[in-house]
């Protein structure tokens, strides 16, 4: 099916399809750096670039909004480049799209999330949505967290996936190729990372901290030289499954 894109749209195109339009996706992601590996707009060109994959499983009754380029991305502030918003804009910014989405009669949202950084203030968004405004809203994520179970240890990827590793750069090389560089790097992980590892203390906990001294060092994890086109394809096919189980069950609860 063809996705209905909110970019693509003039307005009595889409009000002709209104009364189709079961929920709406915001892809939301961040500005930050992702190493040497990808660009500043990887989270937001992953979240958007996975939307419309959804959109062309639903058509008509899933409009895909713009997306929304930068997040909650403070312990990426050691990197120049690097944009942040504070928490309450965030929040207020995303309410506010939803808020506008559902004077126009479409009251369900769906984030979908290509920044961990922006998990915490999108549980509070969705919160206000629903006891504050009476909008039914959701968020997923649509990466690593979602697809991990089909990484297997002879694909011999890093133990330290996620940010501008291999796991997060090849599904980039499906959904947004432009933003991955030829030339890439292994991440230098902090030894000791405090937040991965069966040892580390924040493991189920959480801190404030700082991604360059805690983390890694060139601003990533793993080691992208090992990502592929054919494995980012069968992940993110994992992925794309299991979001639209989410979304359909969204719809049908109705």
């Amino acid at each position: 099916m063809k996705a209905l894109i909110l970019e693509e749209l003039i307005w009595p195109e889409l009000k002709q399809v209104l009364p189709e339009i079961e929920l709406a996706v915001v892809p939301v992601g961040a500005c930050e750096q992702h190493g040497p590996n990808t660009t500043f707009n990887t989270d937001t060109a992953r979240a958007y670039g996975f939307s419309k994959m959804i959109g062309e499983r639903f058509g008509s009754q899933v409009l895909v909004c713009p997306p929304v380029p930068y997040g909650i991305s403070v312990h990426h502030m050691a990197f120049p480049g690097t944009v942040t918003l504070r928490c309450e804009t965030y929040i207020n910014l995303l309410t506010d799209i939803a808020v506008a989405l559902s004077k126009h009669g479409i009251r369900r949202i769906v984030f979908l999330n290509g920044h961990g950084g922006n998990s915490g203030s999108l549980s509070a968004v969705i919160n206000i949505l629903k006891y504050e405004h009476g909008i039914d809203a959701y968020y997923s994520g649509i990466g690593l967290n979602l697809f991990e179970e089909g990484i297997t240890p002879e694909m011999g990827w890093s133990e330290n996936l996620g940010h501008a590793s291999e796991s997060e750069t090849a599904q980039a090389m499906v959904l947004c190729p432009e933003v991955v560089r030829a030339e890439r790097k292994k991440g230098e992980v902090v030894e000791g990372f405090i937040i991965r590892g069966k040892e580390a203390p924040f493991r189920y906990g959480g801190c404030a901290w700082n991604w360059k001294e805690d983390a890694s060092a060139n601003g990533a994890l793993g080691d992208a030289r090992l990502a592929n086109v054919d494995d980012g394809a069968r992940l993110n096919q994992i992925a794309l499954e299991k979001v639209e189980h989410m979304i359909r069950h969204i719809i049908e609860k109705r």
